[in-house]
Order: C-alpha cells, then sequence, then structure tokens
C-alpha cells in the first residue's frame, strides 16, 4: 500500500505548504483556535481551556492537547502546529483505502484510485492546510465507519474497539455531533449489509458506544470538576442544547448544501464520465452503505441552519470511495476521458483573466493583475493539457486529475496573494502585547474572538466593554488606556488618522487601535 500512498501524500504535502507560504494564520477561526490553545499553556490549564481568560466550553480539548505536544518538542511556534491536521489526513487517506477493501475485496486498483480521488478532492485537501477540528473528525468518523463496516461482517473485538476509539476521541475532537454520522449508518445497517443482522450486535455496539463515553468521561468529569459549576453546566447539556435551540434559527436556506455541491465534490463534479458511468453501475451493498452514509448526514446538516461547508468533510471524503468505485467497475471510452474537466479549468482561466478589471473599489486591497493573468495562464495550459491529452490507463488518467489540484489551489493563492497577506494581524497584536507589559489596559468595544492573543502572545485578558455605559466607565478610569474598535472601509475618510495609534485589515474592515480618552472623538469628522 505505501508505494500508492507516495502521491496522494506528496498532494497533501504540497498544498499544506503552499497555504501556509501564502496565507496566515486565518481570522476569526484559526486565530481563535490557537489563542485557545495557547491560553492554556500560558497559564498551565491542560484539562480546562481559555478563551480570554475564562472557560471555553464550545470545543473539547483534543486539538489543544496535540498543539501542547508539538509545542513541547518545537517550541511555541506557528508553523509547525499547521501542519497537524495534515497529519490526520495521511491516516484519513490510509483509513479511505482499507475501508475500500473492506467493502470491495478483490478491487485494488479501485483502492488505489480512492487515494487519489480522495487526495485530488479540492475541499478535503484545503482543510488539511487549516488549522480546524474537521480534518481530524474526518478520520475518527472513519475509524468508526471502519469499525461498523467491519463488525456487520465478522463480530470480533477489534471493530467494537475502533466503534469505542471512534465515539471517545470523536467527542473529544468536537463533541456529540459525530453521532450525526455513525449513528444513521449503524441503524440502517439491514438495508445496506450483505449479512443478515443479528439484533443482539446491537447490545454490543451499545457497549460500544458507551466504551467511546467512558473515554470523553475520564476528561470531562475532572474538567467539569475543575471548570466551575458553569463550565460544567456547558460541556455536559448548556452547549449541545443551545445549539439544537438555535439551530433551526434559519441561518441558510434548506439547499445550501445542494446548491453548494459542485464546489464540494470538486474537481470530480466536473468529471463527465462519472455521470456516465453512474448509469451503468449496479448498486451493491457497499455503495448502498456509502449513499447510506453520505445522503444521511446531508439531510440532517440542512435541516440544520448553521451550516458550514467543513461540517460535511467526513461525507466529502466518503464520496471518493464512492467515486472511486463507479469510476473503476465502468468500462467508458477513454477518447476525451479528462476533457469536460479541462474545459472547467479553461473557464476558471477566463475568469481569473477578467476579475481584476471587474473588481469592486470597495476591496480593502490592492489587486496585483499580473497575479491574476499569470494564474489565468497557468489554469489555461492546464485546461488545454486536459483536453488534449488522451490517456490509454484510467488509473493513468485519474492520477493526472488528482495532481491538477495542486495547480489550481497555487494560482488561487497567487491570484488572490495581496488579500491573504492583508489578513495577517501580527503586527497588530505584537502592539497589543507591547502595551500589555508596559501595564497600559487594553479593552475592546464589541466581542472578542481571541484573535490577537496568540499572535501577541498575550498573557492578560482584553477587557471586554459591552454598551457605552461600560465604555464611558472605562474612558474616565483609564484615560490612557487603549481600545480597539472598527470600522468600514467607506467609513475611514470620516476618522481623524492622527488619533489612531495603530491599525490593520480586519476580515473586510479595519481594527483600530485608539487612545481611551480619545476614543469619542474618532468620528467626528463630517
Amino acid at each position: 500500500m505505501m508505494k500508492h500512498l507516495s502521491i496522494p501524500f506528496f498532494i497533501l504535502i504540497l498544498i499544506t505548504a503552499i497555504g501556509i507560504y501564502f496565507r496566515p494564520i486565518w481570522i476569526i477561526d484559526e486565530t481563535r483556535y490557537l489563542s485557545v490553545a495557547w491560553e492554556m499553556w500560558d497559564k498551565g490549564s491542560f484539562l480546562v481551556p481559555l478563551l480570554n481568560g475564562e472557560p471555553y466550553p464550545h470545543k473539547p480539548p483534543f486539538i489543544f492537547w496535540l498543539v501542547h505536544v508539538n509545542w513541547l518538542l518545537w517550541g511555541v511556534n506557528e508553523t509547525t502546529v499547521r501542519f497537524i491536521p495534515m497529519l490526520f489526513g495521511f491516516g484519513t487517506l490510509v483509513l479511505a483505502y482499507r475501508l475500500y477493501l473492506t467493502l470491495w475485496k478483490d478491487d485494488v486498483q479501485g483502492a488505489q484510485n480512492t487515494l487519489l480521488i480522495l487526495a485530488g478532492t479540492l475541499i478535503f485537501t484545503f482543510y488539511n492546510s487549516l488549522f480546524m477540528f474537521d480534518i481530524i473528525l474526518t478520520f475518527w468518523v472513519f475509524v468508526g465507519v471502519l469499525g461498523i463496516v467491519q463488525a456487520v461482517q465478522k463480530q470480533t473485538f477489534l471493530p467494537f474497539f475502533l466503534i469505542s476509539l471512534s465515539f471517545g476521541f470523536g467527542i473529544l475532537t468536537k463533541g456529540p455531533v459525530i453521532l450525526v454520522h455513525l449513528l444513521p449508518l449503524l441503524l440502517l445497517a439491514p438495508y445496506w449489509s450483505a449479512q443478515n443482522i443479528d439484533k443482539r450486535i446491537y447490545v454490543k455496539f451499545f457497549l460500544a458506544f458507551l466504551g467511546g463515553a467512558a473515554i470523553a468521561l475520564s476528561w470531562a468529569i475532572p474538567a467539569g470538576i475543575a471548570g466551575g459549576e458553569a463550565y460544567q453546566h456547558a460541556i455536559f447539556w448548556g452547549q449541545t442544547a443551545d445549539r439544537m435551540v438555535n439551530s433551526f434559527a434559519h441561518q441558510r436556506a434548506i439547499w445550501w448544501y445542494l446548491a453548494l455541491l459542485p464546489l464540494l465534490l470538486f474537481p470530480w463534479s466536473f468529471h463527465k464520465v462519472f455521470y456516465t458511468s453512474l448509469k451503468k453501475t449496479t448498486m451493491d451493498h457497499g455503495l448502498k452503505m456509502l449513499l447510506v452514509w453520505m445522503l444521511s448526514a446531508l439531510l440532517v446538516f440542512s435541516f440544520i441552519s448553521g451550516k458550514q461547508v467543513h461540517y460535511l468533510l467526513p461525507e466529502i471524503a466518503a464520496f471518493s470511495l464512492f467515486c472511486a468505485r463507479v469510476l473503476t467497475t465502468a468500462a467508458p471510452n477513454m477518447k476525451g476521458y479528462t476533457k469536460s474537466l479541462g474545459y472547467t479549468y479553461l473557464f476558471f482561466a477566463i475568469v481569473f483573466a477578467i476579475a481584476p478589471f471587474v473588481a469592486p473599489k470597495s476591496i480593502t486591497f490592492p489587486v496585483d493583475s499580473t497575479a491574476f493573468l499569470l494564474s489565468a495562464f497557468l489554469l489555461f495550459i492546464l485546461g488545454l493539457y486536459l483536453v488534449k491529452k488522451h490517456f490509454t490507463l484510467k488509473h493513468d488518467a485519474i492520477k493526472v486529475m488528482a495532481l491538477s489540484i495542486i495547480v489550481a489551489v497555487f494560482a488561487v493563492h497567487f491570484a488572490i496573494h495581496n488579500f491573504l497577506a492583508a489578513q495577517d494581524i501580527s503586527s497588530f497584536s505584537q502592539k497589543i502585547s507591547s502595551l500589555q507589559q508596559q501595564g497600559i489596559p487594553v479593552a475592546q468595544d464589541k466581542k472578542y474572538h481571541d484573535q490577537f492573543h496568540f499572535l501577541g502572545r498575550l498573557h492578560d485578558p482584553i477587557i471586554v466593554l459591552k454598551g457605552k455605559e461600560k465604555i464611558a466607565t472605562f474612558i474616565e478610569e483609564h484615560p490612557d488606556g487603549m481600545i480597539i474598535t472598527y470600522r468600514k472601509k467607506k467609513h475611514m475618510h470620516k476618522i481623524d488618522q492622527d488619533l489612531i495609534t495603530d491599525k490593520t485589515s480586519f476580515k473586510g474592515k479595519y481594527a483600530i487601535l485608539v487612545k481611551a480618552d480619545l476614543y469619542n472623538k474618532l468620528d467626528r469628522i463630517p
């Protein structure tokens, strides 16, 4: 298997490196999670995650512990920790290969294609370069799915042990949401299984989940004791209940994921041969299992209004097995095998060539027309190659399509490098650190997401001022203190620039650092 992993590993490593080279730590998610890890490290609070000095119940600690191990080995830094999700991406590739062969024991070629298709899926590969929970969760979901499939085939100890590990560490990674990915597959096993299901297996499944719960509780109980009553309520009940209550607030339409499917499954969603092969495919038990897995999660997350692309990462990864099986078992004409994807890249080349000349003036970063045109040229050459190239072997064509994602990701990052550079708030964060070290209190006039703590290596909380009364009190008590405030670009001309101590671009706005006694004078220019 290892020789077949070389190209998929190469794709993940290179795209992660491209992301780290071009993209600073992303506001707000990456900055927040690294800051939580930093505060835990700084305060020695390894049981209870901290955000701005307070217990942070919204995420379990597994990813933060991984950061601490990394810092123990390499010292506190931001570069090596950004490779942590990629390591779990490697693990997911291995598990996808193993799961495919568990479903179709004799189809080694399909398992090899799975590796290429998964590594060449844009969203999966891109998220390997982001310091977030979802690639790690995807790994644990695959551990659980492999355990469920093997348990249905043969009720030995190991599959149920895998389910326990999956559930326990899945909860420690991102909470009980892992049940959305695993429970429908387990409950609908009689539908997709090739064997008759002995109902007694559900007792073993239940015991396996109890084992997983024990793993999670081994952290949650001591953490709840250490974090206090409010933190106990939040991690055991409050967070999950609040999210369920708020999940039907209809922030995004029910069809949102369906509309994004072409992007979520790119580039394979633009591979015409997949659709022609699908029509000829016989729906066997393995494909039924994958459909139950993918469609059940898609349905559940579609009805939950708080939608994000990365919520479906485990199912996007599952699609690689489905796609590989469909493409491997069909026998299409190899003439023009990659042509539809080539035309797609040619279309994007035209978009990139036009984009700098139609960009709105309201954007907060300079558009590099040369970078856009060079990226368009790269996409054009790639598209032309895929349109003209004739492949005799299906595996070679899939390999080239997977590798094409490297060019696509580089082209996007290179074209918008000015935008990405503008997201770097390191200097601003270090200015806050310098002020705190001088004993100057720093406050913010809106909710704080811990975005400055890690980059500035802050040791003290940012004072959060909610409401005009608290702002007025802070100004009265700390006239020499500093306040962080935010303004849209279109309003910056109304501000007296001489009053600003420091500023930085921040999510399409500007974060401004101003002396407290000057705060009320900021917007007085007509």
